[in-house]
C-alpha cells in the first residue's frame, strides 16, 4: 500500500476531521476510509471533465467537417 504525505491548512484539517467524526465516529482508520473516499470522488470528477471536454470537442470536429 502506498503513502502519501499530505498539508492542509489547519482549519481545512478541523473542518474533515470534524465531518468524519460526525459521519463516522472517531474509530480507528475513518480518517482514512474518508481520504480513500474523497481522493476517489476527486479522480472521477477530472474523468468526468475530460469526457465532457472530449466529447465537445468531437462535436465541434464534425460540425467543422459538415
Amino acid at each position: 500500500m502506498g503513502g502519501i504525505k499530505v498539508i492542509l491548512p489547519e482549519e481545512l484539517e478541523k473542518e474533515f476531521r470534524g465531518e468524519i467524526f460526525k459521519q463516522m465516529g472517531m474509530k480507528k482508520g475513518n480518517l482514512t476510509m474518508a481520504i480513500e473516499e474523497a481522493v476517489r470522488a476527486w479522480i472521477e470528477s477530472q474523468r468526468r471533465k475530460r469526457s465532457e471536454v472530449a466529447a465537445k470537442a468531437w462535436e465541434t470536429r464534425k460540425k467543422r467537417e459538415k
